[in-house]
């Protein structure tokens, strides 16, 4: 039975994925690795701490399965993040993360200058999760640096070019750049040569089936695999978590529920009048694309929520579950409660960094349950905001659900009466690694059809129909918790002055 090896390099920790020939998942581990914060708005991440993650997670790999089976590798890793090599091949200091705000200034310039061009060509607008405005703050703050750039690559590309030696990114990646045309999913000359950045130092851009390179001897050595496997280009994480849930035609949609709360749903075409609520991103099929949602408050809400209640004064795992199943008593509205999200700023459709969180309507007799109840509806609305984006572009008639947060129990059956659609659970936080595996088994000739096969392997656990008369209670609801944000956001904004 040959093996695929699927490498995920995540924000927090490396997945690896042994799948066989026939879709089966055989071995997964994980290693976790650090950020660093120097300074406020800056996240880095060393490189050689992903390089030490995918050592030790061979390793353990080996420890039970034969990877001589392994025929072939691919790749999914967190986009926007920039690593440079120098002409020898050596990292020039840490990675810049998607979640890095240092370049502010060059992206208000950038949004001024070339910020139409970039919608017209790309769909989004450009902000600080995205690479361009990071690069030209490396040239302009870090010159003699930059000097020495021969190139930068996306996180999960450096870690395929510690196995194969090549320098190559792929179109879903390399679209966080800002830099690729949505027409010709290949590098846009003019947004270049207009943002000041040197052309020599973008790399070589291919599709995510495509074999880039071979296991090197070096690299067989040093990590523990077999030379001259085919190593694949793979995709972006969000890219594979796509495939990786079975969505293949226009209006699936899925959403994530994990510390940031991600949401996609296909599309047919880029729809202006939903530039910067969401973002638009290309599919691992060519021509296709999703749209994106990013919720920086979700799982993270309901965690920081449980560290306010509990007497640890830390993530309480236990205790969520306890005030899930005693919240189910406490009608939808939460007894006049209601929660603006936002403790870090806001993700789609705002994205702004100066919303807070506010909590409403409590009184003496409050109780914890109420308290939870109320955080989770709050970011409930939150995610309507960008169902309703999605309607604009698409039809949407169910909704997939999965990853830690479809485990508190009374959540998912928020979010279905406050969307007022079916929804479906899925238990596999997985996808992106098997999204990335399933790229790899199609350039070998494992599967001629990676999405018929993730639709195949894929197992809906629960469907949930909405509650009609919590849905008209939440509609209304609704409309005043976006009436309770328009008045707390101008003041946040004034005490920003």
């Amino acid at each position: 039975m040959a093996y695929i090896l699927a490498v995920d390099l995540g924000s927090t920790q490396m997945k690896l994925m042994i799948m066989d020939e026939k879709a089966n998942i055989i071995m997964t581990v994980s290693e976790a690795y650090p950020s660093f914060v120097k300074h406020t708005g800056w996240l880095e991440q060393n490189p050689e701490d992903w390089e030490k993650a995918l050592k030790t997670g061979i390793h353990r790999l080996k420890q039970k399965l034969d990877l001589d089976k392994v025929e072939v590798i691919s790749f999914s890793g967190h986009m926007s993040g920039i690593v440079l090599l120098s002409e020898q091949g050596i990292v020039l200091g840490p990675c810049i993360m998607l979640s890095d705000s240092r370049s502010q200034h060059q992206s208000e310039v950038l949004m001024e200058t070339i910020g139409e061009m970039v919608k017209e060509r790309t769909g989004n607008p450009i902000n600080n999760a995205f690479s361009l405005p990071k690069l030209l703050w490396l040239k302009e703050e870090t010159p003699e640096v930059y000097k020495k750039i021969k190139a930068w690559l996306s996180p999960k590309d450096y870690v395929r070019y510690c196995l194969t030696g090549v320098i190559a990114t792929e179109y879903t990646d390399a679209y966080n750049s800002l830099c690729v045309n949505q027409k010709t999913l290949d590098w846009d000359e003019d947004i270049i040569k207009e943002s000041t950045l040197r052309r020599s130092s973008f790399p070589f851009l291919c599709s995510p089936s495509d074999i880039v390179g071979k296991v090197t001897k070096v690299a067989a050595e040093k990590y523990g695999l077999k030379q001259g496997i085919p190593v694949v280009a793979g995709g972006a994480d969000m890219a594979c978590a796509v495939l990786g849930s079975g969505l293949s035609k226009v209006g699936d949609t899925a959403l994530t529920l994990g510390t940031c709360a991600t949401f996609f749903t296909l599309i047919s075409q880029i729809d202006s009048s939903c530039y910067g609520q969401v973002t638009f991103h290309p599919l691992i099929s060519k021509g296709k694309m999703y749209a994106l949602g990013s919720h920086i408050n979700g799982g993270a809400g309901a965690n920081w929520i449980s560290s306010i209640l509990s007497e640890k004064g830390a993530i309480d795992y236990k205790m969520i579950a306890e005030l899930s199943e005693k919240a189910m008593s406490v009608p939808a509205g939460s007894n006049g409660m209601l929660t603006l999200p936002f403790l870090n700023g806001s993700g789609s459709p705002y994205f702004c960094p100066s919303d807070k969180q506010h909590i409403f309507g409590m009184k003496i007799n409050t109780t914890r349950e109420e308290i939870f109840r109320s955080q989770l509806e709050g970011i409930s609305y939150n995610l309507r905001q960008t169902l309703l984006v999605f309607q604009k572009m698409t039809k949407i008639e169910k909704l997939m659900m999965g990853g830690g947060g479809t485990h508190i129990s009374i959540w998912p059956m928020i979010i279905r009466d406050v969307f007022g659609i079916p929804i479906e659970l899925f238990d596999n936080p997985d996808v992106s690694t098997i999204g990335a595996a399933l790229i790899g088994g199609e350039a070998v000739g494992f599967f001629a059809s990676p999405e018929q096969t993730a639709k195949e392997r894929l197992e809906i656990i629960e469907t949930q129909l909405p509650n009609e008369e919590n849905y008209r209670k939440y509609q209304k609801l609704y409309l005043k918790y976006l009436m309770y944000y328009e008045m707390m956001h101008s003041l946040d904004l004034k005490e920003q002055l």
